[in-house]
């Protein structure tokens, strides 16, 4: 029925009521622009819905020349707050003129949601003492952007969203909400810990020569002398705003030729690396590979979405880099690096070609807050390739 259906926007009042400098009334909900519209005026006169997020607008409340002077900051299209003199009738005279327009008061400080299991609920406060516990230990600047979102509100947006559409009784917006959430948990839940590249390939590939042309500096020793490399060295940098551990292997030889027990240790770790979560570059010396030429057909099905073939020393041979298998690269000349780089994060986040806005808006980032949508129960199947 309609009558039952919740309103679209709820009003709070976010400061603790009593004396005071400054209160601060939160405005939450879709249409919330359009709704404060009817009672702001900015003085520059410039339409609410033209200012981006972020903006802090000086203005009048009620009649545009003798109204009341406060301020409204707007962070997102759909989450404002008005910023009034102290005390409870200033707050109350705005909170009122908006539930006159249709608003909902919200009882007590600030916004909750409802309980939707007994295990445990959405509450605003705690989503973001989570995003704070979590913001000393992101992995690189993308992370700590996306975490800071879900700090100043969008996750806990999102969920309040979903219960207004679980109330007006659309199961089917809501399983396409969930479904969204779930598959955004993957990165999230990711957001503390860097993204793993393990370099294999044999001995002399120049794979070291190639981590220091990614790193942009010499952090592995490179020599002309096989196995160089004998233990699995870790390089830690920020590609494209992700952090990642890029780990420099130890090459393989050919069965039966390797040459010390350190040798051999430091391929088992080689293996051990390589299947863990993460990407590997599988390289080899372009001057001696065979076979580099490929069919599109070839081309279609080779390689994984967590494995890149990558050629190095492409500047030692004569093949032309355009008809090889893989990624032609050459740490002398630079040649491919930026390619590389690309494919990697390409592979590593896919999200970000696939749907960029899986990065942009809502995010789970705790094993808590994935097990609470899961209990949404609105799935209509359970995929086992989403996280959350």
């Amino acid at each position: 029925m309609a009558s039952d259906l919740p309103p679209v926007v709820r009003v709070a009042l976010l400061t603790p009521s009593g004396r005071g400098a400054l209160a601060v009334v939160g405005v939450r909900g879709l249409g919330v622009g359009d709704l404060i519209a009817q009672r702001f005026t900015p003085r520059s006169r410039k339409p609410l819905a033209e200012w981006p997020d972020g903006g802090v607008i000086f203005g009048r409340w009620g009649d545009p020349e003798h109204g009341e002077e406060l301020v409204v900051v707007r962070h997102t299209a759909d989450r404002l707050e008005i910023h009034c003199h102290g005390g409870l009738a200033a707050s109350e005279a705005v909170m009122r003129s908006l539930e006159a327009l249709g608003a909902e008061r919200c009882p007590g400080m600030g916004f909750g949601f409802e309980t939707f299991r007994a295990s445990g609920s959405f509450s605003r406060q705690e989503i973001e003492r989570e995003a704070r516990d979590a913001l000393p230990h992101v992995a690189g600047p993308r992370a700590a952007r996306i975490l800071c979102r879900q700090l100043a509100g969008a996750l806990a947006d999102e969920l309040e969203r979903i219960e207004f559409l679980r109330r007006a009784g659309n199961a089917e917006a809501v399983y396409t909400a969930v479904a969204r959430l779930r598959k955004a948990a993957r990165v999230g839940l990711r957001l503390g810990e860097p993204w793993r590249v393990v370099v294999t390939g044999p001995v002399n590939a120049g794979k070291s020569s190639l981590v220091n042309a990614i790193a942009g500096y010499a952090r592995s020793i490179v020599s002309a002398e096989p196995g160089t490399t004998r233990d699995a060295l870790t390089t830690r940098l920020v590609l494209s705003g992700w952090e990642i551990d890029l780990i420099d292997t130890a090459g393989f030889r050919s069965a039966g030729t390797v040459a010390s027990p350190t040798e051999r240790a430091g391929i088992e770790r080689t293996m051990a690396a390589a299947t863990k979560d993460g990407l590997v570059l599988d390289v080899d010396d372009a001057s001696e590979a065979i076979h580099l030429k490929m069919t599109p057909h070839e081309a279609a099905e080779s390689g994984t979405p967590k494995q890149l073939r990558v050629h190095s020393k492409i500047d030692r041979t004569t093949l032309a880099a355009s008809g090889t298998r893989g990624i032609a690269t050459s740490a002398a000349t630079g040649q491919g690096i930026d390619s590389l780089i690309t494919a990697m994060i390409e592979a590593l986040v896919p999200e970000e070609v696939v749907d960029p806005s899986l990065l942009s808006g809502a995010m789970p980032f705790t094993r808590r807050q994935c097990e609470l949508i899961r209990e949404l129960g609105f799935s209509r199947r359970r995929d086992a390739t989403q996280d959350c």
